[in-house]
């Protein structure tokens, strides 16, 4: 199956989970994700989190990890159109259209910052750390680079076993959903 044709798979399948269902899930998640953390003693460092402020239909674990992790980091863009993260609480981040849709993200006049673990949003996940993204590419591009912990976070419903992968497109280390913890 192509890629496109995965997406809307996908969308389909998240737009089918009611908010009460979402936000049950999104607990479960954030459970789940503190418990690998804690059991990888990242959460006693002063760690730079990387997240991203999430879409409608993206799983939304910020209020509980910000009560964790003291800093946060959101994805921006910089001057060459290149995806960069940025310091920042959630209730300071600004709707802009940088990543061509709305979305919440920092002042461009906060820090740029390296984070120590990204959590990747992501339409679909496979076990052994695959990603199917939007299809704009930021994120592969970014995490081409990127040599600390990546971390996919979704719903279960988003675990399935092909994803088409290119030569471009990055694994994750680990994938974290509301039902179980994946290493990679």
């Amino acid at each position: 199956m192509n890629k496109e044709k995965l997406r809307k798979e996908l969308r389909t399948v998240l737009s089918k989970i009611d908010n009460v269902q979402r936000s049950e899930k999104a607990k479960l998640c954030l459970v789940n994700l503190i418990k690998l953390l804690r059991s990888q003693g990242l959460l006693s460092k002063n760690i730079i989190l990387g997240l991203f402020a999430p879409l409608e239909d993206e799983i939304n674990i910020i209020s509980g990890v910000g009560k964790e992790i003291k800093t946060l980091a959101f994805p921006s863009i910089n001057e060459c159109g290149e995806m960069v993260f940025r310091e920042s609480r959630f209730e300071d981040l600004v709707e802009n259209t940088s990543f061509k849709v709305k979305i919440l993200e920092p002042s461009l006049s906060n820090k740029i910052v390296q984070p120590d673990i990204l959590l990747v949003p992501g339409l679909a996940f496979g076990r052994e750390g695959q990603r199917l993204g939007r299809g704009r590419g930021y994120y592969d591009r970014y995490l081409e680079n990127y040599k600390c912990i990546t971390i996919g976070l979704g719903f279960n419903d988003q675990l399935i076993t092909e994803i088409p992968m290119e030569e471009h497109d990055c694994h994750l280390n680990w994938v974290v959903t509301d039902s179980e913890v994946i290493k990679v």
